[in-house]
């Protein structure tokens, strides 16, 4: 039996749904996101077709400036099923993540689905890990992933933690650090609010404030990191957008507060834009990197956001991204342990009409 390929079409879907309603019982793609899906530029949905029937298709999601791609969702007829759609299906996702770019391809299944994890641990898919409660019914998943350029796996022992507010990512991304470098220490939210109240700028009627760098290398250093500063712009930050004096003012006070408090812990302090080989030298000497990003190229926002380098593997600077977007089926998977190629890196690595560069070095410090 021979199956083609090609790529979905909107007139697919009531094919698509009647494979869907008959492999799975629970977490069902509905017929709207199918039709979303298969026009989202992000995604690729392929179709196999068997005597110019829909027997079976596979649906692939790409995450903006990664170097990651996602099995969202793969499925076959059950008269074709043992027959090898699968398998071919599976390769072609493999071949549309590499082509688009992709070094790793990472996917979820049912810890009791045995058939479809000796597939993928056949096919050179490593365990990353687990999470309970993933599907509708309760069940378990299983993380897969496979390294689709070169033969070295990506691992790395920095926990993740998923930002539970829309403006912790910088405190989200200190608990981490604070995780790699203090054995038994456990994030959760109530440490994440108040790390973001100890690193803020401010808190008005116009909402939450966000943090910045000075801010959150003071928070690292009272919460026993090392921090080290680089940062491409002197005096207040983040002023561009604000319209109210007030405001300003009492930012521009906050952030005074922070820099003097900076000077008096003896916090290094370097005004000049970082380059990929600080943050690679860093990474290199044991310790790791919060690092300001424009959210543009992550997720089409144009709003500053803080991720955490955590590795590097000569091409890539792997990061953990604490915003995990649930609205775009993305999980922790998607956001953790990304490997990003430096030229994109350094092209999201800077905010704003001035290109601010902002960055904190992050380590476990001596003894005193």
């Amino acid at each position: 039996m021979v199956a083609d390929l090609r790529p979905a079409r909107a007139s697919d879907v009531d094919a698509l749904i009647a494979i869907e309603n008959a492999v799975f019982s629970t977490d069902r793609i509905s017929r709207r996101s199918f039709r979303q899906l298969i026009e989202r530029g992000t995604a690729e949905t392929l179709v196999a077709e068997v005597d110019g029937k829909v027997a079976g298709y596979a649906m692939v999601l790409f995450r903006k400036g990664s170097g990651v791609a996602r099995l969202y969702s793969i499925a076959i007829a059950p008269e074709v099923s043992g027959q090898g759609v699968g398998r071919r299906l599976l390769e072609a996702a493999e071949d549309i993540a590499f082509d688009h770019g992709r070094m790793l391809l990472r996917l979820e299944v049912r810890e009791d689905n045995a058939r479809a994890i000796r597939i993928y641990e056949k096919g050179g898919y490593r365990n990353i890990g687990s999470e309970p409660d993933y599907y509708e019914d309760g069940a378990t998943a299983i993380r897969y992933e496979k390294t689709l350029r070169g033969d070295v796996p990506l691992e790395t022992s920095v926990p993740f933690y998923r930002q539970t507010c829309d403006f912790t990512c910088g405190p989200c991304c200190l608990m981490m650090a604070m995780s790699n470098f203090e054995p038994g220490f456990v994030p959760d939210p109530v440490r994440e609010i108040r790390l973001w109240r100890e690193a803020t700028t401010i808190f008005m009627m116009s909402g939450p404030g966000g943090c910045e760098p000075f801010g959150l290398a003071v928070a690292a250093h009272e919460n026993g990191l090392s921090a080290e500063i680089w940062v491409s712009f002197h005096g207040a930050l983040f002023l561009q957008s604000v319209r109210s004096v007030e405001k300003r003012r009492v930012m521009e006070l906050a952030q005074v507060d922070f820099r003097r408090r900076a000077e008096h812990y003896e916090i290094p302090v370097t005004y000049a834009p970082f380059a990929i080989d600080d943050v690679r030298e860093a990474i290199a000497e044991g310790k790791l990197v919060l690092v300001l990003i424009s959210g543009f190229l992550m997720f089409g926002k144009k709003v500053p956001h803080w991720v955490l380098a955590i590795g590097d593997d000569g091409e890539h600077i792997m990061i953990h991204d604490p915003w995990v977007e649930v609205e775009r089926q993305e999980t922790a998977s998607d956001a953790a342990n990304i490997p990003v190629p430096y030229a994109i890196f350094m092209n999201m690595a800077q905010f704003g009409k001035d290109a601010l560069r902002a960055a904190i070095i992050l380590g476990k410090r001596a003894s005193s």
